[in-house]
């Protein structure tokens, strides 16, 4: 499997995590679309810029992603 598919699985499982935690109430339905649409954009966006906006929007609660695993995805 290539770099691509990699990441798109990566994201494929962050987007499924995320759908779990607006079904539980940690998440809001905003707060999961702005996620999905940074998603979209994270090319135009350096690491530490990507991780700074995601901790924005979920207030913290996607700290528990590997980003060094995401970040090698990405290159």
């Amino acid at each position: 499997m290539g770099m691509f598919e990699d990441l798109e699985r990566v994201k494929l499982r962050f987007i499924s995590a995320c759908e779990t935690m607006v079904s539980q109430g940690q998440l809001s339905e905003s707060e999961f679309q702005q996620i999905i649409d940074l998603l979209d954009k994270m090319d135009d966006y350096d690491d530490r810029q990507f991780l700074d906006e995601l901790a924005e929007i979920s207030k913290g609660m996607t700290d528990f992603i590997d980003w060094e695993a995401m970040s090698k995805a990405r290159r």
